[in-house]
Order: C-alpha cells, then structure tokens, then sequence
C-alpha cells in the first residue's frame, strides 16, 4: 500500500496590534466600544478680554459673532467660525480686574468633539469613566440650544466635552 507523505498544518496567520500587555493602566482595550471617529466641534479659550482676543483671530481669517454677556452669569462670550469649526472665547466676570477664584486662567478651557449620537455620549462616558478618569458633568441636555453632552477629564485633566 502506497502512503502519501503527510501533509503539514496550516495554521493561521495572527497579526498584533500592539494591544498586548504592554497596555497602560485606563488605556481602553481594543474589545471596548469605539465610537465613530469623532470630529472636532469647538475649542473654547478663556481669556481676560474677549474684543482682544476676538479682534486677533479675526486677522487670521475666523468670522465672529458679536460679543455677548449672558445676563443671568455675567459671562462674555464671543464665537469664531474657522471653516466650520467653532472657537469659543469666555471672560469670567471681573477677570479684568484681576479676580481670583474657580475662574480659569487664560487658556483653553475645554476641547469639545462630535460623536454623532446621544448613545455615543452615554456609551463613551461610561467607558471612559470605568477606565477610571473623572466624568465632570454626566450626560444631559443643557443650553439655549437644548445640546446633548457629557464632560469629561483627559489622563492630564484637560476638559473634554462630548456632544452629539
């Protein structure tokens, strides 16, 4: 009886990507839930004087709506259009003065990304909070324009809002 050799076993190819154990502690696994790719929606500074700061990116090409003070807060807000993404500009009430307090110094206050739904909000806050980073505001509806979103903490406590 002729016997053909055997044959090898093929086995499967795996391919890393790189979610080994090097993993730092609060990275999200890559078997965790991954919004869409989310888009930048507005980046919101503080500052001491807001025509100033309005005036300056004007000149690098942003269109600006008029300064406003929210009557019940006193805060001055002043919004800038750069081809579609927003640049918030706050003024703490007396910061002009030089007032001290929880008011932020100059500088940005928050990054605030597009994730496309409300349950990309809820979802993603509630991963990043069971990573173990701070979840400031829960997901809610706030504002004039009744937005959907949640307020988050980067690892070095940078603000991150999460909007519809």
């Amino acid at each position: 009886m002729d016997h053909e050799p055997p044959q090898p076993v093929r086995r499967a190819q795996t391919v890393s990507r790189g979610t080994g154990t090097g993993r730092r502690p609060g990275a999200a696994s890559s078997d965790e839930f991954h919004p869409t790719v989310a888009q930048i929606e507005h980046i919101a500074l503080a500052t001491n004087d807001v025509e100033c700061l309005c005036d300056f990116y004007q000149q690098l090409g942003a269109t600006a709506s008029p300064p406003s003070t929210d009557p019940d807060t006193g805060l001055r807000k002043c919004e800038l259009d750069f081809c579609g993404v927003r640049l918030e500009l706050f003024e703490r009430p007396g910061r002009r003065e030089g007032a001290v307090g929880d008011a932020p110094a100059p500088g940005l206050m928050l990054l605030g990304l597009a994730l496309g739904s409300a349950d990309a909000v809820d979802e993603l806050s509630r991963v990043i909070a069971a990573a173990g980073h701070p979840v400031l505001e829960p997901p809610h509806r706030t504002g004039e324009l009744d937005r959907y979103e949640s307020v988050v903490l980067d690892p070095d406590g940078n603000r991150i809002k999460l909007t519809v």
